[in-house]
């Protein structure tokens, strides 16, 4: 074997040992995570188990920041957590995951927002709505990976009115002012997870509703107008397609009626958008639009689409 190879392997072998101890030196156990209180022993004993998992995010080595990584989700993800210890040990490991993301590498930043995501909690929720903001986080990457996590809103805990309209106004400041589609397109689909998510309050998905009618209004009118970068249009694909395919099956065919009526302007707009493409390169995406047009103009009452009631599409 080589110098190179022998130097190589023995940096794996360090490496991997280091994680092993890292990750078999503090455990939490299931009694912990399914307690409703902790007490003074258990916070010391969560604090060290955060210390040992963020040291090792904070690792130049990646296989050492994945390792951390799996270590600091792992009561969130396979464990027994309630909520009570979610939102306790949220709480506790939040401020060095933030100093991460401000402080550490994208790569670093990344896995610490995969944590941040995986605690499912209020506060988590809040600062990864915050971290979708061009004007709060300038690194794209960051801003996807924050934005694909409130999309995907599995929090197990009941959201205040409070908490989810606070959310929800933040992404669509956010999606205001942001000029990445692909951005663009989660913050969308992050708006219309909150339409119909049972963990937010009833008033809170008419919010969230309000905000996505008017937002994608004013997006299809600035396309229209060419005020806003046309391959936008990629945006409103994708989140109209995946409206159709989880929001509308969740709601009431009266509610999707009542929907799809309200967003009929917009509708209009993004039809004739689809019939003359502003520009060439995304006239595919305008095309698919006008398809998703069509599908969503079905969910309208006969009286209102002047043809025979259809059945609503229950996916694409």
């Amino acid at each position: 074997m080589s110098l190179t190879h022998l130097i190589t392997a023995s940096f794996l072998a360090m490496s991997m040992a280091a994680i092993a101890d890292a990750q078999s030196g503090v455990k939490l156990s299931d009694k912990l995570m399914q307690s409703a209180t902790m007490d003074a022993a258990a916070k010391t004993q969560v604090t060290a188990f955060i210390a040992s998992s963020t040291e090792l995010l904070q690792s130049s080595d990646p296989a050492q920041v994945r390792a951390g990584r799996e270590m600091i989700t792992a009561p969130m993800t396979k464990g027994g957590a309630n909520d009570a210890f979610r939102v306790t040990f949220a709480s506790m490991a939040l401020p060095e995951l933030k100093n991460i993301v401000s402080q550490g590498t994208t790569f670093q930043a990344t896995n610490a927002l995969e944590v941040i995501k995986s605690l499912q909690s209020p506060d988590s929720l809040a600062f990864l709505a915050e971290q979708v903001s061009a004007a709060k986080q300038s690194n794209g990457t960051l801003r996807l990976v924050a934005a694909a996590g409130i999309a995907a809103l599995r929090t197990p805990i009941d959201l205040t009115t409070q908490q989810a309209d606070a959310i929800v106004k933040l992404i669509d400041t956010s999606l205001a002012g942001e000029t990445d589609w692909m951005i663009a397109s989660y913050d969308l689909q992050a708006l219309q997870a909150f339409t119909t998510s049972p963990r937010a309050p009833k008033a809170s998905q008419n919010t969230a509703k309000a905000l996505l009618l008017s937002r994608l209004q004013a997006m299809a009118t600035q396309l229209r107008s060419k005020t806003l970068n046309s391959g936008m249009i990629r945006a409103i694909n994708r989140s109209l397609a995946l409206y159709l395919q989880n929001q509308i099956p969740k709601l009431s065919k009266a509610e999707a009626g009542t929907y799809t009526k309200s967003l009929e302007p917009t509708l209009k707009i993004l039809k004739g958008l689809a019939a003359t493409p502003p520009d060439a390169q995304h006239a595919e995406a305008y095309k698919q639009v006008g398809k998703l047009v069509d599908k969503f103009l079905t969910n309208l009452p006969a009286s209102d689409s002047g043809k025979p009631a259809t059945r609503r599409p229950s996916g694409l």
